[in-house]
């Protein structure tokens, strides 16, 4: 493991923890166009914790406009 490595998984945990990409970028030093690029090509793929919140999200959004019916 690298230093790079580690900084790349700060992202990651921050991103998790619900920082924006701004404030992870000013935290890792990282740009945000850095911050995207590895959150997109590294991590987002390989959290399944990130699929059920988006799974979960859409069934809250689907159930809400049915109660507005």
């Amino acid at each position: 493991m690298t230093f790079h490595d580690l900084r790349g998984t700060a992202v990651l945990r921050f991103f998790l923890a619900g920082g924006t990409e701004a404030e992870i970028a000013t935290i890792t030093g990282h740009s945000l166009r850095d911050v995207r690029s590895i959150l997109d090509s590294h991590y987002f793929c390989r959290d399944p914790a990130l699929a059920q919140s988006a799974i979960t999200k859409l069934e809250i959004a689907r159930a809400k406009k049915e109660r507005e019916k």
